[in-house]
């Protein structure tokens, strides 16, 4: 690439040092093993514990993005990353909620939980000191021949693509892609706005580029090539070269489609799986730094590829820690960095053996009471399963780190009083056992209880 050109953006605290933290503090590491159960049965599954000898590649981050990305940096990371995507906040002035309706004992209440801001004061300034800073340690962390796709809407990208030219260079600059999409608008003084703009831009100039193809239309089926550019010329069996204006995707409109996650400007699998195959192959290591429902996890775990997400919300990490679990993610840690935690929630738990046999023992793990640390404004349910968003098992709990090696979720996706709260699971016998349970109600508390258990083994 050439080199930097004189042309920036300027602002009045631009130039202000951002200090980073010499001290990051890694509140929790845990390791989710995604093993999930809906209820409990006549057949008792047996689970393989693992603990001691599991490696992971695929982290789950809950932080601060940018002391994310400076402890990534610490443990060696610069120059590590093939292709990053952000969907980072677009100064829309708007704070954002999911709204969850909760049923039990044959009532309905909807709450609305707190998702993310993207208010900044309304002061551009505060919004570019943000995402300029988080762009710069961005750069160093991809590898030379690295991509990163910034996908931001009318609001801010125009002031955004002038710091990618800053820090990149202009010539770095691969494309803008306009994604464009339906949906109601009550617009009557402009326009309907129905794209974003995703900037492609690049390290070096041997970056990863696989072409992508969208079906030819029917016209050009029926009549082919020939007749406008000769014999010579034949259809390709992939399709046509896509474009840079994308109309093929749309958003995830509808309330009840099955990849609506309910979490605010969550992206289609289809279009984040585009980037990606585009822009990185199989096996290279794809990072998301505002992950939200980390729909970028997903399609790595679909096509091949390591990832690194992360996120400061907790509503967001809840999700994508939901997420992964269903789809049957590989392995994968779970990271706190520098956030407060608090457990002022009450979680009683009973567990007991019930049979003992052929060096396997059979456990029943049972949620007697949970009463949440704080309840939605007007709450009127009582029962502790319509509270509880999932529950997870460590069957060996080592004192320090989380394994999860079972995740209980309902079997529908309604949000009520059917979360089964007792299971029975079969594993192999020992004479101690420290049996942890976790509970991420939907309030975003997360709370922990551990029992300790014998048997009489010898």
């Amino acid at each position: 690439m050439k080199q930097k050109q004189n042309i920036t953006l300027i602002w009045s605290d631009k130039d202000t040092e951002v200090h980073f933290d010499n001290d990051l503090h890694v509140n929790a590491q845990d390791f989710i093993i995604p093993n999930m159960i809906t209820e409990k049965t006549l057949f008792v599954p047996t689970v393989k514990i693992h603990n001691e000898n599991l490696t992971v590649k695929n982290r789950l981050i809950q932080g601060d993005n940018l002391d994310v990305m400076q402890f990534l940096l610490t443990q060696g990371f610069e120059k590590s990353i093939d292709l990053i995507y952000i969907d980072p906040p677009y100064m829309s002035a708007s704070n954002y909620h999911i709204k969850t309706i909760i049923e039990s004992k044959g009532t309905k209440q909807t709450i609305n939980r707190p998702a993310f801001e993207d208010t900044w004061n309304n002061e551009t300034e505060n919004y570019l000191n943000h995402i300029y800073s988080r762009l710069k340690v961005m750069y160093k962390l991809l590898k030379a021949n690295g991509s990163i796709f910034v996908h931001l809407d009318w609001h801010i990208s125009h002031y955004v693509k002038v710091l990618l030219d800053e820090i990149f260079t202009p010539d770095a600059f691969i494309n803008e892609i306009v994604w464009c999409y339906s949906g109601g608008s009550g617009a009557v003084r402009h326009f309907q706005r129905k794209h974003d703009v995703i900037l492609w831009y690049v390290k070096g100039v041997d970056y990863i580029f696989n072409p992508q193809y969208r079906p030819y239309t029917e016209g050009t089926v029926q009549r082919g090539l020939t007749r406008i550019k000769g014999d010579k010329y034949k259809l390709n069996e992939k399709g046509a070269n896509l474009q840079d204006w994308w109309a093929d995707i749309n958003k995830i409109l509808s309330p009840t489609a099955r990849e609506n996650l309910k979490f605010p400007t969550q992206k289609p699998i289809s279009l984040i799986k585009r980037i990606i195959a585009a822009a990185s192959n199989p096996g290279s290591l794809v990072a998301d730094f505002y992950a939200g429902s980390a729909t970028t996890a997903e399609v790595c775990e679909q096509t091949g590829r390591s990832w690194i997400c992360c996120d400061s919300g907790q509503l967001a990490i809840e999700t994508a820690l939901s997420r992964l679990i269903k789809c049957n993610a590989n392995p994968f840690s779970l990271e706190v960095i520098n956030q407060p935690s608090s457990q002022n929630s009450l979680l009683e738990v009973e567990a007991r053996t019930i049979k003992e046999s052929d060096g396997e023992i059979d456990i029943s793990i049972n949620i007697k009471n949970y009463i949440p640390e704080s309840l939605p404004e007007n709450y009127k349910h009582n029962h502790p399963a319509a509270l509880i968003h999932f529950w997870e098992i460590d069957l060996n709990h080592n004192g320090n780190n989380f394994y999860s090696n079972i995740q209980v979720f309902r079997k529908t996706r309604k949000l009520d009083d059917s979360l089964c709260l007792d299971i029975i699971v079969r594993i192999p016998a020992r004479n101690k056992y420290a049996i942890a349970v976790r509970v991420h109600d939907l309030m975003g508390n997360i709370t922990t209880s551990i029992v300790q258990m014998s048997t009489n083994l010898s």
